[in-house]
């Protein structure tokens, strides 16, 4: 018994095709579809990066608030160890420090105007300062000191943004690596907490283990003013909770 137009149709017509029967064309797209969130979404909270943005040793990008969230509060993000198990602390990120065009308010190169967005050219940043450049703004302009600030730098310490090789994937992680072997996080600090005097005295002992982790994390007025909102966010929300609970008890004693 045929169709109306007495053709069967065979299973493959039938049958979605699988990943490995897509046209080059279908994968350019789904590549670039994966290049966009990647370059424009926090993968933590699921929302649009917006600055304040932090980066970590891989190059990763993630909005500010959520990283401060994820490590006061890491309960409220499911995924939250599967995607960032290494972000520890505030020393295991570093906040870039990215240009805006005035005029589209695009995120660009200040010295190329070369635009950061996926499928464009690559992009680093420097760990010591913060500082975000186009790769052809370091290779046009030879120099040890920071472009926009004048911080000195190592070249070593160079991290490409969502590296799109292996080559530079590899890269960002045998510095990472060469970091742990000298004592040192991703953000170029001491990764030891602690904190000595100069007769040798361990000032941690006296301090109590039961020591606030958010209190270790706060560093400045910035984070603290953001440390702040995420605490009024989770609060609000516990709140809601009690309410919502409160009714429902409502009900079941009606």
């Amino acid at each position: 018994m045929g169709n109306d137009g007495g053709s069967i149709p065979t299973r493959r017509e039938l049958v979605k095709s699988s990943k490995s029967e897509r046209t080059s064309s279908e994968l350019f797209e789904q590549n670039l579809l994966n290049a966009t969130f990647i370059w424009s979404t926090c993968p933590l909270s699921k929302r649009q990066l917006e600055l304040p943005v932090v980066s970590d040793y891989l190059g990763h990008l993630y909005n500010k608030d959520a990283i401060l969230e994820w490590l006061i509060s890491p309960e409220n993000f499911g995924d939250g160890e599967a995607i960032v198990p290494h972000i520890k602390s505030l020393k295991d990120i570093v906040e870039l420090k990215i240009t805006k065009d005035e005029n589209s308010g695009k995120w660009i190169c200040s010295i190329t105007g070369k635009e950061l967005k996926a499928g464009g050219s690559k992009f680093q940043y420097l760990p010591e300062c913060g500082h975000v450049f186009a790769e052809s703004a370091f290779r046009e302009i030879d120099t040890d000191n920071c472009l926009e600030c004048g911080s000195t730098y190592s070249k070593d310490n160079i991290v490409t943004i969502n590296p799109t090789t292996k080559t530079d994937a590899d890269a960002n992680k045998a510095r990472y690596e060469r970091l742990i072997n000298e004592g040192l996080t991703h953000s170029l600090k001491s990764a030891s907490s602690k904190k000595k005097r100069k007769n040798g005295e361990d000032l941690n002992d006296k301090k109590t283990k039961k020591k606030s982790k958010a209190g270790e994390l706060i560093h400045n007025e910035e984070t603290l003013r953001m440390t702040k909102k995420v605490l009024d966010s989770v609060q609000q929300d516990m709140n809601r909770r009690k309410r919502s609970e409160a009714v429902q008890d409502l009900y079941l004693k009606a």
